[in-house]
């Protein structure tokens, strides 16, 4: 029973070790492959505490394997947006302007009961009053509701810029021509895209804009006058 116990100890600080360093700090922050790394590192782990015939370097090397998987698969994503999207998926707009989107609903294999229950659990029990409900990619659903007496009607913000490179459906979505918004960072000393760390589309219609670290992480509101005339 000492041996169980103290295998039990070692081994629970170890993976404590192992899932402080992934950074993650709750089941929410998950992504599916941090989920599955983080049920494989369970079942390792009880297994070798409930037999006393496994070595613990059987369990622990595995699991030093996996978090070294799930260190190298967390870099690429921050370093290629197509290989994120391809391991993470990407946000689906469930509710787009108050319209339920049936194509996206049976993509994301979501009925329209599970769309309730989940707007029920953000503490909205009308379909009416929502005017954009988004799945995030680790299953969470984020809520924007509707216009509430004389408050402007609430508009989605989106990301133009990201880790320098163009989202090129927002863009699109926007009618913004990449090169009329590179002409107006110049006016703002931006000369590089790749010097750019995100662009904000905001709902107000204004831009949010900041640089890389290397470039002094500097942050730049550009008004909704300017950014009127990218619309086209």
């Amino acid at each position: 029973m000492l041996i169980l116990f103290l295998r039990a100890v070692l081994l629970y600080a170890f993976i404590l070790f192992i899932l402080r360093m992934t950074g993650k700090r709750q089941i929410a922050d998950l992504q599916p492959f941090d989920l599955i790394i983080t049920l494989a590192i369970a079942d390792l782990a009880s297994t070798a505490i409930a037999d006393t015939n496994i070595p613990l370097l059987y369990s622990i090397v595995p699991i030093l394997a996996l978090y070294l998987v799930q260190q190298t698969v967390a870099r690429l994503s921050l370093r290629f947006r197509r290989f994120r999207t391809f391991v993470c998926g990407s946000p689906l707009l469930l509710v787009r302007e108050g319209v339920l989107q049936e194509g996206v609903l049976r993509l994301a294999n979501y009925t329209v009961s599970d769309l309730c229950d989940h707007l029920r659990s953000e503490d909205v029990f009308d379909l009416k009053s929502v005017q954009y409900a988004i799945l995030e990619t680790n299953g969470t659903l984020s809520v924007l509701q509707k216009k509430k007496g004389d408050q402007p009607q609430p508009k989605l913000s989106h990301m133009l810029i990201l880790d320098g490179a163009w989202c090129r459906t927002a863009l699109r979505h926007l009618s913004i021509q990449p090169k009329a918004l590179r002409a107006l960072l110049r006016q703002y000393g931006v000369r590089e895209i790749e010097d750019v760390f995100y662009l904000q589309y905001l709902g107000d219609g204004s831009l949010r804009l900041q640089l890389r670290e290397r470039r002094g992480a500097k942050v730049l509101d550009i008004p909704q006058k300017e950014v009127k005339a990218l619309c086209s």
